[in-house]
């Protein structure tokens, strides 16, 4: 049922978003008009794929929208309301760009958030990292397990510095949410093949935190950060790497709900305090 609910959301929020940018959609409609037309231009117009579809969208307020001075901040606020869905489309429609869209997500969600406080609003509302009502999943089974172990590995460390009670935002409840995402992912797995074997570890090596269990360095941002912020990005970029190293190929629904729970894990990284810049996110 979460799961029905999640894609009725997800048209509703697109369609939206559509309406938002339709601005910019007259506007090259518009300047089409005066350009002599070519055989079959108007068509390969109105049949944009969906990653361009989405790539328009997401693109249709800049990535800075907060910090730009053309617009009153409330306006700035309204145009950027559709952006981080935009993202999770173009990292499940675009080939080769789950990244790009699941991190983009997550910096232009915590744009947002930054307007939203300024302006006495809530924060955009974020529902749990879980697959809760999902119950099958088109991919490989070496995608879903690779995500199982991002999840498990990183709920293994967050509960290991809630028990050192060092770090900021890590808790039992964090650590549990990504085991149970880690439980659901198997789950999905063995539902593809029935003989498959959990590659889940009973324990996983934390030298690291438990030396550097408030600020730890982050080989790929280059800087210190948060520790409970760095496992967090560790799952998301651990989550992305299996996409971008898988042999075969995701349906669009499947890599909307891995996108989704991957840039849960970056947006909270950056709400605890990871640099939230290009430099830091994209390297």
């Amino acid at each position: 049922m979460k799961h029905h609910r999640y894609q009725l959301q997800h048209r509703v929020i697109k369609t939206l978003a559509t309406l938002c940018a339709m601005g910019l959609l007259c506007s090259l409609s518009a300047c089409s008009a005066t350009l002599p037309r070519l055989a079959g231009r108007a068509e390969a117009e109105r049949q944009m794929s969906p990653c361009e579809q989405a790539l328009t969208l997401a693109n249709a307020v800049p990535s800075n929208a907060g910090d730009s001075p053309t617009d009153p901040l409330m306006i700035r606020y309204l145009k950027a309301q559709s952006v981080p869905l935009a993202w999770i489309d173009v990292a499940a429609t675009c080939t080769a760009r789950f990244g790009e869209g699941v991190l983009r997500n997550a910096q232009s969600k915590y744009q947002l958030a930054a307007m939203a406080s300024k302006l006495g609003q809530a924060a955009p509302e974020v529902s749990s990292a879980r697959l809760d009502g999902v119950t099958d999943a088109s991919t490989s089974t070496d995608v879903l397990g690779a995500f199982a172990v991002a999840e498990d590995r990183a709920g293994f460390a967050i509960e290991v510095l809630a028990a050192r009670d060092a770090s900021s935002g890590a808790t039992l409840t964090v650590s549990d949410m990504h085991k149970t995402a880690a439980q659901q992912l198997v789950s999905l797995a063995s539902r593809i093949d029935s003989t498959y074997q959990d590659p889940r570890l009973k324990v996983y090596a934390v030298d690291q935190l438990l030396d550097n269990p408030a600020v730890i360095h982050d080989a790929a941002s280059g800087q210190s950060v948060p520790t409970a912020a760095a496992v967090e990005m560790d799952c998301t970029r651990s989550e992305i790497a299996a996409i971008d190293t898988a042999d075969g190929q995701s349906d669009t629904n499947t890599l909307l709900i891995l996108a989704a729970l991957a840039a849960k894990h970056a947006y909270r990284a950056l709400q605890l305090g990871y640099p939230a810049d290009d430099t830091a996110l994209f390297n």
